[in-house]
């Protein structure tokens, strides 16, 4: 192997695995975002929807991808519309450029996101489907953004 058998380590994504939309009509995905950092990260926001197949390969679409540079001490909002019935997933990728050549490891560590269903654009929470920052899971896929 020309990398000297070592593995690319890839690129860290926070999920929040699949959710499913449990209403009988279209759910918003609130996602709140905070940059606790007091310098820029860039980051990556998706939410992929699932289908609603009792078997899936891929996600069926992107309901959100945004990819953006994030100020200091910034927090942002974003809103996805999720069709009813339908298994979503929320995904937050902290850049990779903000971890390599002497970046700030703790700078991911700082960049939080907590999501939640409502029934519309600010409308009331539906309950059992709050995912809050700590609950999010940290997978390695095999590129960056």
């Amino acid at each position: 192997m020309s990398d000297g058998g070592k593995r690319n380590r890839g690129q860290e994504v926070r999920t929040t695995g699949i959710l499913q939309n449990n209403l009988a009509v279209v759910l918003t995905a609130h996602l709140d975002l905070v940059n606790l950092n007091n310098d820029e990260v860039e980051v990556r926001v998706q939410v992929l929807n699932w289908g609603n197949a009792v078997v899936q390969t891929n996600p069926v679409s992107t309901l959100l991808d945004v990819t953006q540079t994030l100020a200091g001490n910034t927090r942002i909002a974003f809103n996805a519309a999720v069709p009813a019935s339908f298994h979503y997933e929320v995904r937050l990728t902290v850049g990779c450029n903000n971890n390599n050549n002497g970046g700030n490891r703790n700078a991911e560590e700082n960049v939080l996101l907590t999501t939640y269903g409502r029934t519309s654009v600010g409308g009331g929470i539906v309950n059992g489907l709050t995912v809050l920052d700590s609950q999010f899971q940290t997978v390695t896929l095999e590129t960056c953004f």
